[in-house]
């Protein structure tokens, strides 16, 4: 997704523009993206949205745009909230201007740099945020913005001059002139250009004008430099005259065939080793470095292609590694290149000092560019460089040179899927859309889609054959073999240069099972503390073992093949101890998580994990929900390995993970986890732990929405596995869930009944007092559909008052309070302050913890008691904010309250026959769920519509 600022305010994605229609809505992302990744405060937000008159609410209203603007966003873009503010982190077209101009300053090469500014200025499309504001709050927030365009043009303006394009820059300097009258950068142009055009006359006139503005506009004179060149162009001073470069072309021999997707790197590093100026004695070289089988030989070799020219006293090349993955010592090297540069075998020194100082002698006046490929560290470049001078270097490394602070280091990261298809497709003869379903399998590394193409190339061997074997992690790397070529081989030189340490972790890095995760996970399964775990995980991180796939939060991950590599070495191993610990830690964490987010209290004792003690995880994990929205890939991979290996921690890791996805509504994956961790459960015969299982699935299928009779069927399992466990509170819950499914089915009566058996064994039995506000909820829940409002609310009023207060459940009851306040006959009016003060308490906890489908089901509630306060604007943005919400987290019930507040706001407004359609559209709908039929015909009857 590609956002558009230099002019009026724009969205792209995928090559086509996104709607964005209210005007506030695109100011609301320009402000954000002025600062792109910095929270912006909702003060300052309000202020500038409306910087005269504000609505009733503002923060609201500023919800209400976030909400709107995010689900343009998603999934692509992540509008993020918190105490400091409001930030949206997205590519645009002031970053991609500002990009060009850097690049542009940078450079030396005169045709290339007016390129490059005027790819830039094109950018432009009008003054920037051209259509969302008053030019007051315009100029506030781009004033910045647009001095750069305006320098921006000054570069280009004098770059055109040097090059001598005088006559095609007149109707240029015309319109910025006009544009800009009192800069005298552009009539000082103007009046050189006119000048060299052979109009004297002319460049004077344009000087007499400047003066006159100047003199009238502001009472100043020109500056100096403009008055010295009036009076150089009076003497027709041969200085003004423009000089002309001529480039010479050079030529490298050795360039691979075909490579794709590196030129953007490629152009940067030419850029770096030809323009950058540098002290005295300090060399040119830059670092190409990356994973094994990444291309970065082939790119180097290309860059030196490329730049051949720019070094005409020629071109060094030298490996840095042997076959095994050994060092070449320095002194050989440097023999190697001594004799390159003509020195006579027998006059080389012996040792390494003075053959790196003649070397350095012998490089000092050419223009040489030398190429090292596959070097170990800094350490062992050092001595092979020149100092200074017209040399350039290029080296290739599979980890960052540390100590080379004044290289230029770039990492090739695999290929992304289509240029992977494109090479593919130019090696295989077969066309980038033949291959596309081997190009997953290759990972995007260079290495492996050469081998398969060879393959497909001379052997033609059958793409869905290829497609098969290599979908088999098994028999994978074994197939990656041609000739030299082998990607494990490849991978194995990296690893023979990981200390002991890195090479075991690596190995067990297979068992996290997560695409991406962050680098505690090294403690568990090293057994080690957190600072040396970090310290072995950045050695596989330095050698492209690992690769960074975020920075904020700092997020690591293996590709395909590399994670086939750690399987074959975990395989290998025992690693029963270490899968314990590592699920044992996960546990831990999520469980810290879990009791921060507050669901309905299990019931039965939970296992809290154990493991490895991370303090830093942990206070991380300590965030809750905000934790778990990075960490839920980790958790559900630990969930999936202890299903296979161990049955009892896959459950509590399921039961734990479940208040997440369902703050979350993470609906599937939710209803996966569960019914994994179910199945292991009963092959374990762990009986109570199946109750609870089953209890969290019942709550996933309501959630969701299931059919009255799939709820009953799940009930029964309930009942089943609660009666086999022998446990009284799971027995109790059990027959919450029957209840629930009774009223699912239009049965009331017999919820009512099965609530009051819940009750009755609460009293029965001393020691089960958590089960009795579940046992209120039945009853309540059955009551208000019994017509019994007045019972059902001193029900839901207990209930909600016996429960932990900060926590999910208690804003679930307080909802549900509500809105047996709300069905009175007088509409809920005289329950005013109690519904305040509920709500409130509701919308604090959803929003601190994130439960977005939450916050639809306040924002319904709460709109029908502004109604009854008359403060109809702030109920209709809250029911258009909660009506987004479940249009991308659809619910039953969500949508049946946003429907009845609708109604009730067209009734309020007088508009009775609004309010009639919008409850019959409603019933036509509505799901075959009886109490959600009942609540709106209930509403019908209370608003007079029936």
């Amino acid at each position: 997704m590609e956002f558009r600022l230099l002019g009026p305010v724009q969205i792209w994605s995928g090559g086509k523009p996104v709607g964005l229609r209210r005007r506030q809505e695109r100011l609301l992302l320009a402000v954000l993206l002025l600062e792109p990744g910095k929270a912006v405060p909702a003060e300052r937000l309000v202020d500038l949205l409306w910087p005269e008159a504000m609505p009733d609410n503002p923060k609201r209203a500023l919800q209400v745009y976030v909400s709107r603007l995010r689900s343009v966003l998603a999934p692509d873009v992540r509008l993020t909230s918190g105490s400091e503010g409001y930030a949206v982190l997205g590519r645009t077209d002031i970053e991609e201007f500002t990009a060009l101009v850097a690049q542009a300053r940078r450079t030396d090469d005169l045709e290339h740099r007016s390129k490059l500014l005027t790819d830039a200025l094109a950018l432009w499309r009008g003054p920037a945020l051209a259509d969302v504001t008053t030019e007051d709050v315009r100029r506030r927030l781009c004033a910045g913005l647009e001095e750069s365009r305006w320098a921006a043009e000054e570069l280009r303006v004098s770059t055109e001059l040097a090059l001598g394009h005088h006559l095609d820059l007149l109707p240029d300097l015309a319109r910025l002139t006009a544009a800009q009258p009192a800069r005298e950068t552009f009539a000082a142009a103007s009046m050189l250009a006119l000048y060299r055009s052979g109009r004297q006359a002319d460049a004077l006139t344009a000087y007499a004008e400047l003066v006159r503005h100047l003199d009238e506009e502001l009472g100043v004179e020109p500056g100096a430099e403009v008055r010295e060149l009036q009076v150089a162009i009076l003497r027709q001073d041969p200085s003004l005259d423009v000089v002309a470069e001529t480039p010479v072309p050079r030529e490298l021999p050795a360039d691979v065939s075909v490579l794709v997707g590196r030129d953007d790197v490629l152009v940067e590093l030419a850029e770096e080793l030809l323009t950058k100026v540098r002290p005295p004695g300090v060399p040119a070289v830059v670092c190409l470095y990356g994973a094994a089988g990444t291309g970065k030989s082939a790119a180097a070799v290309r860059l030196a292609h490329q730049l051949a020219g720019k070094y005409p006293d020629g071109q060094l090349f030298a490996r840095l590694q042997d076959v095994n993955g050994q060092g070449l010592a320095a002194r050989t090297v440097l023999g190697q290149l001594l004799r390159s540069l003509g020195v006579d075998g027998s006059e080389l020194p012996e040792s390494v000092e003075a053959r790196s100082a003649m070397l350095r002698s012998r490089l000092a006046d050419k223009n040489v560019l030398l190429v090292f490929d596959d070097a170990l560290d800094a350490g062992q470049l050092r001595p092979l460089l020149p100092a200074g001078g017209g040399c350039g270097v290029i080296v290739t490394s599979r980890q960052p040179l540390l100590g080379l602070e004044d290289a230029v280091h770039r990492e090739l990261r695999p290929l992304p899927d289509e240029t992977s298809a494109e090479l593919l497709g130019a090696l295989s003869g077969l066309g980038a859309d033949k291959v596309t379903e081997v190009v997953p399998h290759c990972a995007g590394l260079p290495l492996a889609l050469r081998i398969v193409g060879a393959r497909l190339a001379l052997i033609r061997e059958d793409v869905g054959d290829v497609v098969r074997t290599l979908a088999d992690e098994s028999r994978r790397l074994d197939y990656l073999v041609a000739g030299d070529r082998a990607v494990r081989a490849s991978l194995d030189l990296s690893l023979s240069v990981a200390s002991p340490d890195a090479r075991q972790l690596f190995a067990r890095l297979a068992l996290v099972g997560a695409d991406e995760f962050g680098a505690w996970v090294s403690a568990p399964l090293l057994d080690t503390d957190e600072s040396t775990a970090a310290h072995v995980f950045e050695g596989l991180v330095s050698l492209g073992l690992v690769q960074q796939r975020r920075l904020h939060p700092p997020r690591y991950g293996l590709h395909g093949l590399v994670r086939s590599r750690a399987a074959e070495l975990s395989g290998q191993s025992e690693t029963a101890d270490v899968e314990h610990r590592y699920l044992d830690t996960v546990l831990r964490l999520v469980t810290i998580a879990d009791e921060e987010i507050g669901q309905m209290p299990p019931t039965m004792e939970l296992d809290s994990g154990g493991g490895i003690d991370l303090p830093v995880a942990a206070a991380s994990a300590a965030e809750g929900a905000a934790w778990l929205d990075v960490e839920a890939p980790v958790v559900r991979g630990a969930v999936e390995l202890a299903v296979r290996r161990n049955p009892r921690l896959a459950g509590m890791l399921a039961v734990r993970f479940n208040g997440y996805l369902t703050v979350r509504d993470e609906r599937e994956v939710r209803e996966s986890v569960l019914r994994a961790a179910i199945e292991a459960a009963v092959r374990a015969g762990e009986v109570e732990l199946e109750a609870e299982l089953n209890r969290c699935l019942f709550g996933a299928m309501a959630q969701g929405g299931a059919a009255a009779e799939d709820l009953a069927v799940q009930a029964d399992r309930c009942l089943d596995s609660a009666r086999r466990s022998g446990s009284l509170p799971q027995r109790i819950s059990a027959l919450n869930q029957a209840g629930f499914a009774a009223g699912a089915a239009g049965d009331y009566e017999q919820q009512l009944r099965l609530g009051e058996e819940m009750l009755a064994l609460v009293d029965a039995n001393p020691g089960n007092e958590e089960s009795r506000p579940r046992a209120l909820d039945v009853i309540g829940g059955a009551l208000i559909f019994l017509g019994r409002i007045r019972e059902s609310q001193a029900r839901r009023r207990e209930a909600r008052a016996l429960g932990a207060a900060g926590t999910r459940i208690r804003a679930i009851r307080s909802v549900l309070l509500a809105e047996t306040l709300l069905a009175d006959i007088d509409l809920g009016a005289s329950h005013v302050p109690e519904l305040t003060a509920i709500l409130g308490e509701a919308r604090e906890i959803v929003e601190r913890i994130g439960d977005e489908l939450g916050i639809a089901h306040v924002d319904n509630i709460e709109a029908q008691l502004l109604i009854l306060t008359r403060q109809l604007d702030n109920a209709e943005r809250l029911l258009e904010h909660a009506a987004e919400i479940l249009g991308r987290r659809p619910d039953a019930s969500g949508a049946s309250a946003n429907a009845i507040g609708r109604a009730r706001l067209a009734a309020a407004t007088g508009k009775p026959d609004e309010a009639r359609r919008i409850l019959a559209t409603a019933l036509g709908d509505s799901p075959p769920i009886d109490y959600i039929r009942y609540e709106l015909k209930h509403q019908q009857k209370l608003l007079g519509l029936a």
